[in-house]
């Protein structure tokens, strides 16, 4: 199978060092803007060949993976349409798939839209990662074929991935909830400390532990994001106008000083939230980590041992599948923030890449 892919940023360069494992893949061709990541994806022997330009590199490939903002998918079909071989698969991996469906529609090419569920404030080839879409959701949304939808589908899994099927309109609007909208109240409050604070920047000096967890993903591309949201405005609209009035209601409570209804506010949001995953003994939120590892025989286990070899207590382990917002794959929670601290200096001792609750 030969490969294309455009945009070897940090998802495109992931993609590319996935794929560069399998045996099935014999050759893969990028193209981007930065010169420098072609080659340095070359001499790491992730890419067969490079171009920065949509040329006749393209033209004997079987999946062409569209790594860019949306908003440059249509532009990059369009040049594809003019090149690719009749049965190649074109898709990308954009966060919303309504409008990018509705741009190709009238092209001549075999269009699959894709959406893996993982995010990160990181960019560029350089902090690409070989293992990044193992035990992730990985979202298509296409209508034609079902044979080239499963040579996908296969594809997807031997990269370690979930692939799950949903119609473009419901993926829209489930996104523009669990993503999306959060994605702009997160850089709200971050403007909102930008623009309340003092001279001598204090709020941004004390802003620590839950604002910067709450916050993380406003340092996020702001060229994707502003694509994002154009391409799913009327989604995000709308479930900012729910947010809105949630908002204003609580803010009726607070001005009324309605104990009851403030507590219930609180309690329904922390008794939904733990049902995530469990992190909670005796109703007490328990300090955790996420632990990035590869989806290979042992490594778990692996992992694990390094911290019960130094009598640390885990009080629960599981896999995250949904990582837009999240960079870990393996979630480990603790007794104690002493314990969680120590786990966490010997993972980093290990050169394990981990996040942890503040």
């Amino acid at each position: 199978m030969n490969i294309g892919i455009i945009g070897l940023g940090f998802m495109g360069g992931s993609l590319a060092k996935s794929l560069s494992k399998l045996e099935e893949v014999n050759k893969i061709v990028a193209y981007d803007l930065d010169l420098n990541s072609l080659i340095k994806a070359k001499d790491d022997g992730v890419i067969s060949d490079y171009t920065n330009s949509i040329d006749n590199n393209f033209s004997n490939l079987d999946i062409v993976f569209l790594c860019t903002p949306v908003k440059f998918v249509k532009f990059y079909a369009e040049k594809l349409e003019k090149i690719v071989k009749e049965d190649c698969i074109i898709t990308d991996i954009g966060s919303t798939k309504k409008e990018v469906l509705e741009d190709v529609k009238n092209l001549n090419i075999n269009f699959i839209g894709g959406h893996p569920m993982i995010g990160s404030e990181r960019s560029g080839y350089e902090t690409s990662i070989d293992y990044l879409f193992e035990n992730s959701f990985y979202i298509l949304t296409q209508k034609d074929s079902k044979q080239q939808i499963t040579i996908l589908k296969d594809l997807i899994k031997n990269i370690g991935a979930i692939p799950v099927i949903i119609d473009e309109t419901k993926h829209d609007y489930i996104t523009a909830v669990i993503s999306h909208v959060p994605h702009v109240v997160a850089a709200a409050l971050v403007n909102l400390v930008r623009s309340l604070d003092d001279k001598n920047e204090t709020m941004k000096m004390l802003a620590a532990g839950g604002f910067k967890d709450t916050t993380r993903i406003a340092s996020s591309d702001p060229i994707m994001w502003q694509h994002i949201c154009i391409t799913n405005k009327e989604e995000i609209s709308q479930i900012l106008d729910i947010l809105i009035k949630n908002l204003q209601s609580f803010k009726n409570t607070l001005d009324q000083s309605d104990k009851d209804a403030i507590f219930n506010y609180f309690s329904d949001a922390k008794t939904y939230r733990d049902s995530f995953i469990t992190k909670k003994i005796n109703g007490q939120i328990l300090p955790y980590l996420n632990v990035k590892i590869r989806d290979e025989s042992g490594s778990i286990a692996k992992t694990i041992s390094l911290i019960a070899d130094k009598n640390i207590s885990i009080k629960n382990i599981g896999i995250v599948n949904n990582r837009e917002q999240n960079d870990g794959v393996l979630n480990i929670v603790f007794a104690t923030y002493e314990d969680l601290n120590k786990a966490s200096d010997i993972l980093k001792e290990n050169n394990y890449d981990i996040t942890k609750s503040e």
